[in-house]
Parts: C-alpha cells; structure tokens; sequence
C-alpha cells in the first residue's frame, strides 16, 4: 500500500464519521448502524473490490467497549485455542448484524478486500480482516489500521500477522490509545508499524494526536 492509497483510507476512515459519503463514479456505497451493539461501518464496491469501513468511537456504547480492558476471551469457541483477543471488541464485531451482513457481500466477483477505520473502528477492521481471510482465503487483502489498541494477546498477534501480512498499523505521536490496552496486561500489537508525527516517548499520552485528522495532517508530511 503506497501513500496515496494510505492517504485514502485515512480520509474514509474520517469521512466514516459524518452523515454524507461522496461517491466514486460507478461505486456502490452502503451504510449499516447495529441496533444491538452501535457498531457503524459501510461498505464501497468500485468492481472487483470492496472497501470496509469501521467509525471509530462516537457514543457511549462504544467508550463503554473500548475501556472493558480487563477481559480476553477465545473468539469463535475453540477452547483448546491459545487466541484470546479483547472481549468487548469480538463481541461486537460478531452480532449477528456486523459480521453476517458482512459476509454477504463477499461474493465470487469480489477480488479484493480493502478494510480500514481509525480508533475504535481500527480495532473492528483488524477483526473483520482476520475472519474474513479464515473463511475466504482466496481474497486479496489489504488493511490499514489508524490509532489502533492493542486487542488480542502475543497467539493472535501470531496468527494475525502470518494471515494478514499486508497490514500497516500507523500510529501518530505519542497518541494514548496506541497505548492501550496495557502492555503488561497481555495484550500485542499487530501489523506492521508505521509511526508519524512527534517522537514516541515511554509514559507521554495525547488525546489531541489520536484526532483522524492530526494523522491526516502528519500523513502528508511523509
């Protein structure tokens, strides 16, 4: 993924945010917001490839979500598995409305599989994109994550990145929550980093530098 096609995912994981998408020509745009978890994402199909999108954090649900910090549980059932990955955001991710409907538009015609979203919705793309690889393996995928959390432990972080090799995670400055969750509680990175903006400095946080429009701005500066 070069920068131009770095540069557009940001601005569609910024435009998730309001009401109104503009429209390539011949593109197919839809719009989903989960009754059951507030979960917002759309989907664009522009021929043989499709574009997810997840919002980021806007309601309380979602704050609610992003801070249940302290549970890990094993995503689809396998008990024997060593996976565990952040309860609130699997959780959210698999209603019924989210990943189903999802998996409805991956149909024969579709080649590849673009996903992306800033925060909250960083964290649902890096979901989708494990699962949908898992059951469509033949796709070509690419995912770009902006102020992404930590979500699973050091087994998914494996798993992940062996699966989804193309995946660029840009973290700008010392933003708070590409530091979170904690480290020491077991919870890992994945993808492959890409740092913007200010030097990274061991116990500095800001909130102003997760904006989707600060890692826009230090973007263009690459």
């Amino acid at each position: 993924m070069n920068k131009q096609e770095l540069l557009s995912m940001i601005e569609l994981s910024g435009l998730a945010y309001g009401e109104h998408q503009p429209l390539d020509k011949d593109e197919r745009v839809y719009k989903f917001n989960s009754e059951k978890t507030g979960v917002q994402y759309s989907v664009r199909i522009l021929g043989d490839t499709i574009k997810i999108i997840f919002r980021g954090t806007d309601s309380l649900i979602d704050a609610m979500t992003d801070f249940r910090f302290w549970r890990k549980s094993i995503p689809y059932g396998n008990y024997y598995s060593k996976i565990k990955v952040h309860n609130g955001f699997i959780n959210a991710y698999k209603c019924e409305d989210v990943r189903d409907e999802i998996h409805t538009f991956i149909t024969n015609d579709i080649e590849k599989i673009w996903i992306t979203g800033h925060s909250y919705g960083a964290a649902l793309a890096c979901l989708c994109a494990i699962d949908l690889q898992y059951n469509f393996p033949e796709k070509d995928y690419e995912v770009a994550l902006f102020g992404c959390p930590r979500l699973g432990n050091s087994a998914f972080q494996r798993s992940y990145d062996k699966r989804i090799f193309k995946t660029i995670r840009v973290e700008n400055g010392n933003d708070v929550i590409t530091k979170l969750p904690f480290a020491w509680m077991g919870f890992r990175h994945i993808g492959t980093r890409l740092h913007v903006g200010s030097p990274r400095i061991l116990f500095l946080y800001s909130v102003k530098q997760h904006k989707s429009q600060s890692y826009y701005e230090q973007m263009i500066k690459l």
